[in-house]
């Protein structure tokens, strides 16, 4: 492991080659995490402050920290921060911007922002043709016009409504970071097909995780007309399958417009809302860090199956977590939700 560790002026260097632990997460749409705890000497002091960069020259992560502790007691540091995307929740989105390919809609919506933000730029555009469409498609408008928020917070469903993701490139050598755009490879056929199968032992310890902790169905969206307020509800669920949500908002009619087309603002906005709700299932799989980055990617649709689960899955790689203690190296990938293929291929709990 060789970590790099720079101040926020990146005015020097500091190296981190012996830590007591780490453990490092990447994601394709979502902002990943890093905790470092190294001997509390004081270079690792001068090293390892609030708003440093950390940087994993091997896997080319970069993280900005934001919370530093030491402990005097255990003589150690611990050093906590976010992905480097983190920075553009420094900005608001103070721009309005129409936003209908999202690979350029994005990319606008940072430059719009950026107000002077060291260091960051936008990829050059690869020409990806996915569109966003925020509210119902039988409605006459498309509210795709993105205004308030913050940047990050901003693009992030933007991107999930397109299966794109994110990552924040960096050059060691103009100290500086490329924002791209980006959607991974199938990997299911073909020559180059990947399948993550536990019993020939590509991967293991393999966990099925279900989280409903988020998941609303059903909304209430309040909107006004003057004084008078209406509530617009958005969702079919009834009776015990039904998860409900208050969803508080500033819609009103304006001049001109028709209360049924405040009311068509107010569903889109309930609709967008309840995206961000949806219950939850990932999997997780330890698996040879060798072939991470040689034979797939994070973003890349990978098969996987386990007789002994019972499941038989196509899946984006949705993370990666590197962890390194006292009982040595793991590189785990997180798969996100199983994909429904056409020929229907997915079998989960036996059902096919």
């Amino acid at each position: 492991m060789s970590l790099e560790c720079y101040p926020a002026d990146f005015s020097t260097r500091y190296e981190i080659t012996h830590a007591i632990s780490i453990q490092m997460s990447m994601y394709y749409n979502d902002t990943g995490k890093v905790q470092l705890v190294v001997a509390a000497n004081d270079y690792n002091i001068n090293a390892l402050k609030k708003n440093n960069i950390l940087y994993d020259t091997e896997r080319g992560f970069t993280y900005i920290l934001v919370n530093v502790k030491c402990d005097t007691t255990q003589n150690r540091i611990t050093a906590n921060g976010f992905t480097t995307e983190y920075f553009l929740n420094k900005r608001a989105v103070s721009v309005k911007r129409q936003v209908t390919t999202i690979e350029t809609g994005v990319y606008g919506i940072i430059n719009d922002n950026l107000r002077s933000l060291p260091k960051i730029s936008t990829a050059t555009v690869k020409g990806l043709p996915e569109t966003w469409q925020p509210n119902d498609p039988d409605t006459e408008e498309n509210e795709s016009e993105v205004y308030g928020g913050q940047v990050l917070d901003v693009i992030t469903p933007i991107l999930e409504y397109g299966s794109l993701g994110r990552r924040m490139n960096w050059d060691p050598s103009t100290l500086s970071w490329e924002f791209e755009v980006f959607k991974g490879d199938d990997l299911t056929t073909g020559i180059h097909a990947i399948v993550f199968a536990e019993e020939q032992g590509t991967c293991s310890d393999l966990v099925i995780n279900e989280d409903v902790s988020t998941f609303k169905n059903f909304a209430y969206v309040p909107y006004k007309n003057g004084n008078v307020e209406y509530v617009a509800t958005v969702g079919t669920a009834t009776a015990g399958e039904r998860f409900e949500i208050w969803l508080n908002s500033s819609i009103s009619k304006e001049d001109g417009e028709t209360l049924q087309k405040c009311k068509e603002r107010a569903i889109s906005y309930g609709q967008l809302e309840l995206g961000k709700r949806i219950s939850r299932q990932s999997f997780n799989v330890v698996v040879d860090a060798s072939e991470l980055g040689v034979l797939y990617n994070i973003g890349d649709i990978v098969a996987c199956s386990s007789n002994r689960f019972g499941v038989q899955f196509n899946a984006r790689i949705t993370g990666v977590t590197y962890t390194m203690d006292i009982n040595g190296e793991k590189t785990s990938i997180q798969l996100g939700d199983p994909i429904l293929t056409a020929l229907g291929e997915l079998k989960l709990n036996g059902n096919s």
